[in-house]
């Protein structure tokens, strides 16, 4: 990704989606970057769908003990522990807590899939169009030329689950994840959590 498609990632992440903001009383778009940078490391390979030259789309996947692009990945891994440093995330320790909630995978899963879809995210403005369709199919095709066998994803209640069913993905894996921050209030929530397979 380009620096130019990166502030418009981050500003598409943090129009979609909380990222841990709200519970660490976070300023501005940071959570949006440390997002970004996680699923940039983590990542093999990112595929964008733009209107002109606005980017409405993305999605990528991770390859399990890949040695390929380390110097990049270090190069977001060092970005993303320099953002945790910042004075505009009031209660870090929240934030930690928030990214730890989704972490969800069981030990019996843990060796058992090549890599993972890092990242799935169609402008709200865009859905309806297949657009999200043809991001993870591509990945799935890129992913499958990679020599990779299958991909996990994970995702939740609060997600159009569905959409990967219909991607020829299946569900293998279901829990609750308990949101630990509105715990620390009193507050508790929860919400269904689910893994999918994509065999490639």
């Amino acid at each position: 990704m380009y620096y130019s498609e990166m502030k418009q990632a981050v500003k598409l992440l943090a129009n979609e989606w909380n990222l841990g903001k709200k519970e660490c009383g976070a300023t501005g778009n940071i959570c949006a970057w440390i997002y970004l940078f996680t699923v940039l490391e983590e990542s093999e390979k990112i595929v964008t769908c733009k209107d002109g030259r606005k980017l409405i789309g993305f999605s990528g996947y991770s390859k399990d003990n890949s040695k390929k692009h380390l110097l990049k990945k270090k190069f977001y891994t060092i970005m993303k522990n320099k953002l945790y440093k910042s004075k505009d995330i009031k209660d870090l320790d929240a934030l930690k807590v928030y990214e730890n909630n989704y972490d969800y995978l069981p030990k019996e899963l843990e060796n058992y899939f090549d890599g993972e879809v890092s990242i799935l995210i169609v402008d709200k403005d865009y859905r309806g169009k297949n657009i999200g369709k043809k991001l993870l199919l591509e990945v799935f095709k890129l992913a499958k030329k990679d020599n990779m066998k299958n991909l996990q994803i994970l995702t939740d209640e609060s997600c159009n689950f569905k959409f990967y069913e219909n991607c020829g993905c299946e569900k293998i894996y279901e829990t609750i994840v308990k949101n630990q921050e509105y715990g620390k209030l009193g507050n508790i929530s929860s919400e269904k959590a689910f893994i999918y397979e994509k065999k490639l």
